[in-house]
C-alpha cells in the first residue's frame, strides 16, 4: 500500500509542493535575517533609519565646519562620551531619576557631537538593534494613546531616553579593555550601594517592617533597601550587578585582585540576602546556575553542595523566609495572586492596545477589575505589566528583543568563550526570573541599568569578535 502511494501522481504533487515551500522558506528574507550576520549588517546599514541618522550627521557636520565649530570643540570633554558614560555608571544608584536622565542626555549629545567631528564615524549594527528601536517606538505610541495621556507621555519620554542609551553604549565602547574598565566602575558602584545597605541593616531602620508580614516573619527585623527605597527594587539592581563581580574576579590576574573582586561579590551577595526578597533569591540561584553552565558544568556541583549545607549554616529567619515561597498564607504572596487575577481580567478588554504607561493609567482601569478589592499601583509582574501597558504587540516585541539578545550572546559565547558575555546572559536571566513575580521596571533607574546590561552583552559580542579577526 505504501509503495502504491509513493508511485502515485498525488504523492509526486505533494512532494513538489513541499519542496517549493521549503525552497521559498530557506531563501526568504526572514531566514536571512536570522541566519546570515553579514547580510543582516548590510540590510541594517541600508535601512531608512540608518540613512536618516547618517544624513542628519552629515548635515550638522557641514554646519559645524562652516562655523568652525569642529575646530573649537575637537578634543574637548563635550565630544568624549566615554567620560559621561563613566559618570552614569558611577552615580546611577545614588542620584535621583531626573539627574540620571540629565546625564543620559549629556551622553547622547556627546556621542552625537563625536559623530559630527569624526569623519570616519560609523554606527554599529546588531540584529538586536531593530528590536530595541521597535520597542522604543511602541513605548512612544502607547504613551500617546494612553487612558492617562499626560502622565504617560512624561513616562514615555523618560523610558525612551533610557532605552536609547543602549545605542550610546554600543557606539562608544570599542575594545575589551574599555569594557573591563566600565564593568569595574559598575561593580564598584554596586558594592558601595551594598555597603550602605549593610550599614542600614546593622544600625536598624524603623521603616523596614512595612514590606513584611509581621505575623509570619517576626524574627526578621528589617529588610535592606540601600538607596532604592524598596528592598525588592534594590535586589533587582543587585541581580544585574552580581554576575559581573564574578567575571572580574575570574578575569583578574594575581591573587590580590582576585580576592578583591571576590570580596565585592561577597558584599553584594550578603546585601542581596538581607533584602529578604524571595524572588531575587530565586533570581540569583538561576543566574549563578546559568553562569556555571556556561563557564564549566562542574561548577554546578558547588552550587548543589552549597544548597545542601545552607540549612545548617543560615539563620532561621532566612530559612523561614525561603521556605515560605508560594505559601498563600503569606499576605504578600496572596496579595500578588489577587492582583494577577484582576490584571488578567483587564487583559480580556485591553489585550490589543494596552492602557498606556504609568500608575495613573493602571489605577484608572484596574479598580474596575480588582479581585477581592485589592488596591495596587501595578500588576506585580513585568510580563503582565508589559501586556497591560503596551498590548499584545508591545509584549511580542519585548519577547522578540529578549530572544535576539540571547541568540546573539549565546552564539558569540559558543565561539569565543568570553566571560563578559556569560556575565551578561546570567544577569539578564536572573532579572527575568524575578520579573515573573514583580514589576521590575517600576524604578526607572533599574530600567536604565537593565538596558545597560543588554548593551553590555551585545557589544561584548563584537569587541571579542574583532579581537579574534
Amino acid at each position: 500500500m505504501l509503495e502504491i502511494w509513493r508511485e502515485s501522481k498525488l504523492y509526486q504533487v505533494v512532494i513538489a509542493i513541499n519542496r517549493w515551500f521549503g525552497n521559498l522558506f530557506s531563501n526568504s528574507a526572514l531566514v536571512r535575517f536570522f541566519m546570515h550576520e553579514k547580510d543582516d549588517d548590510n540590510i541594517q546599514k541600508n535601512s531608512i533609519f540608518a540613512k536618516l541618522v547618517n544624513a542628519v550627521i552629515k548635515f550638522f557636520r557641514k554646519i559645524f565646519h562652516a562655523l568652525k565649530l569642529d575646530k573649537l570643540l575637537e578634543g574637548t570633554i563635550f565630544a568624549k562620551p566615554t567620560i559621561w558614560i563613566t559618570f552614569v555608571l558611577m552615580l546611577v544608584p545614588f542620584l535621583p531619576t531626573m539627574l540620571v536622565l540629565a546625564m543620559v542626555i549629556a551622553c547622547m549629545l556627546s556621542l552625537f557631537l563625536k559623530a559630527i567631528l569624526e569623519e570616519d564615524f560609523e554606527l554599529k549594527y546588531f540584529k538586536t538593534n531593530i528590536w530595541v528601536l521597535a520597542f522604543a517606538f511602541v513605548v512612544g505610541f502607547c504613551a500617546l494613546t494612553s487612558v492617562s495621556r499626560e502622565e504617560s507621555i512624561k513616562i514615555g519620554l523618560l523610558t525612551i531616553a533610557f532605552i536609547l542609551f543602549y545605542f550610546v553604549w554600543i557606539n562608544t565602547v570599542t575594545t575589551k579593555k574599555q569594557m573591563k574598565f566600565y564593568l569595574s566602575i559598575f561593580v564598584l558602584s554596586g558594592t558601595v550601594a551594598a555597603l550602605y545597605g549593610l550599614y542600614q541593616y546593622f544600625f536598624g531602620d524603623i521603616y523596614s517592617q512595612e514590606w513584611l508580614d509581621g505575623n509570619m516573619f517576626e524574627e526578621i527585623k528589617m529588610r535592606v533597601y540601600s538607596t532604592f527605597a524598596n528592598p525588592n527594587v534594590f535586589g533587582e539592581y543587585l541581580l544585574l550587578v552580581i554576575p559581573f563581580s564574578l567575571v572580574l574576579m575570574m578575569e583578574s590576574k594575581g591573587w590580590f585582585k582576585k580576592l578583591f573582586w571576590l570580596g565585592n561579590f561577597g558584599v553584594l551577595m550578603l546585601a542581596l540576602i538581607l533584602t529578604f526578597s524571595r524572588g531575587c533569591w530565586l533570581g540569583i540561584i538561576f543566574s549563578l546556575f546559568v553562569f556555571a553552565i556556561l563557564i564549566d558544568k562542574r561548577l554546578i556541583w558547588l552550587g548543589v553542595l552549597a544548597l545542601l549545607v545552607a540549612p545548617f549554616i543560615l539563620p532561621e529567619s532566612i530559612l523561614t523566609r525561603f521556605a515560605s515561597i508560594g505559601n498563600l498564607s503569606d499576605s504578600s504572596t496572596s496579595y500578588r495572586v489577587y492582583i494577577w487575577i484582576g490584571t488578567l481580567a483587564m487583559l480580556k478588554d485591553y489585550y490589543l492596545t494596552g492602557i498606556g504607561l504609568g500608575t495613573s493609567s493602571f489605577n484608572l482601569v484596574y479598580p474596575l477589575y480588582a479581585y477581592n478589592d485589592i488596591v495596587a499601583p501595578h500588576s506585580h509582574s513585568l510580563y503582565l505589566q508589559l501586556f497591560v501597558e503596551y498590548g499584545i504587540i508591545g509584549f511580542l516585541v519585548f519577547i522578540g528583543l529578549i530572544y535576539h539578545f540571547y541568540k546573539e550572546t549565546i552564539i558569540a559565547y559558543v565561539k569565543q568563550k568570553d566571560l563578559m558575555i556569560a556575565g551578561s546572559i546570567a544577569a539578564i536571566t536572573g532579572f527575568l526570573v524575578q520579573s515573573a513575580t514583580d514589576y521590575t521596571w517600576y524604578n526607572y533607574r533599574v530600567v536604565l541599568i537593565f538596558w545597560l546590561v543588554i548593551a553590555f552583552g551585545i557589544i561584548s559580542t563584537k569587541t571579542i569578535a574583532k579581537k579574534s579577526e
